[in-house]
């Protein structure tokens, strides 16, 4: 039998959702016949990350050549780079893929290799907008901003994306680009990246728990995952549910971190301290899940910046629980076959619907939800067929 050796590589152990499936992948392959791997990601740097090794990190490079001469990969596979390791990598998988033979892949988990913002949005008069696709194949995008730090860090983060391409082409470098959505592969056809494949990340939930039917309830617990910034949307969802005096909503739990936390704790303190807003933090995998069951009749997805592919709402539909989520957040063709999505739009008549539809999907007691796409079996055998392992 063939023995291949895997490098993955990624920015962060420990993160978002782009470290979830980096850890996941490499456990994956590990259990494969034949197949030996191992990880390189920023947790192995020594020193905090400054704003110039973020841009160009000697450091995460000569680490990586190291790490690929001793190992000698025949495959290697990418998840992020740009937000900590920096492009000063890409030079030393394309030098040593020459010289050392093996397949390069990467997975797309952002924007970041057709467009400035990872999100594919822009910043006008202080709100995010998204970006058409068609706009991409414009020069209409370099009058847009893009960064909320002003307009000299705009102009330098336009030109550093610039000299990058310009030095390192990443579409060449990899073999293949794996999507986990086909709206991420439409994105990079339009920038002309056809080298691409289309597989679902796989959902950390791996057992499928039955729907639970809610029968003649008025008021419904709600859930936000993920992390509390702006992006994220939260802020913006408290809002609009004031704006309808928390009607069908009997609280909101909030399960993560982040920098908006602390300023979204003190602005709604009043519903802090009525119950209506309750602040779990960041949880280990297993008790989040088990924590979501007992809290929640539904998920909310209220991003601001474009999803990828928002696996909240597949992971939610194997703990039993339908999802709300704001129009805009992502091509509404990702987990249609699932059954468990309600959208809103960002006015007070349409959360009202959406919560009445809510109250309708909840009450149904022979609903199910699809979700073998998802299945961590399925991705192994998709990423095996890609990366040519067996």
């Amino acid at each position: 039998m063939q023995q291949y050796r895997v490098l993955v590589i990624n920015d962060f152990e420990q993160k978002g959702g782009a470290e979830v499936v980096y850890r996941q992948s490499a456990e994956l392959l590990r259990a494969m016949a034949g197949v030996e791997v191992e990880c390189f990601d920023a947790s192995q740097l020594h020193g905090s990350l400054s704003l110039l090794a973020r841009s160009w990190n000697l450091a995460a490079a000569r680490a990586l050549k190291r790490t690929l001469i001793t190992y000698r990969p025949h495959r290697i596979l990418v998840h992020n780079y740009h937000n900590a390791l920096s492009a000063s990598v890409l030079g030393v998988i394309a030098r040593y893929k020459r010289e050392l033979g093996y397949a390069a892949f990467m997975t797309c988990h952002d924007f970041h290799l057709i467009y400035y913002s990872p999100s594919l949005h822009y910043i006008m008069n202080g709100h995010i907008k998204h970006l058409a696709l068609d706009a991409l194949r414009t020069g209409h995008v370099l009058t847009l901003r893009v960064s909320a730090k002003g307009a000299v860090h705009d102009i330098f983060s336009k030109a550093y994306w610039h000299a990058v391409r310009a030095v390192y082409k990443p579409e060449r470098i990899f073999d293949q680009i794996i999507c986990p959505s086909n709206f991420m592969q439409e994105a990079l056809l339009h920038r002309g990246i056809d080298n691409t494949v289309v597989l679902h990340n796989p959902s950390v939930v791996t057992v499928t728990n039955k729907p639970v039917s809610v029968r003649g309830r008025e008021r419904f617990s709600l859930a936000f995952v993920g992390r509390v910034v702006r992006e994220k949307g939260l802020a913006g969802f408290i809002e609009l549910a004031r704006s309808i005096d928390f009607a069908r909503i009997e609280r909101i739990g909030v399960f993560g971190d982040g920098a908006d936390r602390e300023a979204i704790e003190r602005r709604y303190a009043p519903l802090v301290e009525s119950g209506k807003l309750v602040f779990f933090g960041s949880l280990p995998q297993d008790r989040l899940f088990s924590e979501l069951r007992r809290f929640a009749d539904a998920i909310v997805l209220p991003s601001v910046g474009m999803e990828v592919a928002p696996l909240v709402i597949v992971e939610a539909a194997m703990l039993g629980l339908p999802t709300l989520i704001r129009e805009g957040v992502h091509r509404l063709d990702f987990g249609n076959t699932v059954g468990n999505k309600i959208t809103y739009r960002d006015d007070p008549q349409s959360i009202r619907a959406a919560l009445d539809e809510l109250a309708t999907h909840l009450a149904t007691p022979e609903r199910r939800y699809d979700v073998r796409e998802f299945l961590p079996q399925r991705y192994a055998e998709g990423l095996a067929d890609i990366m040519r392992l067996r």
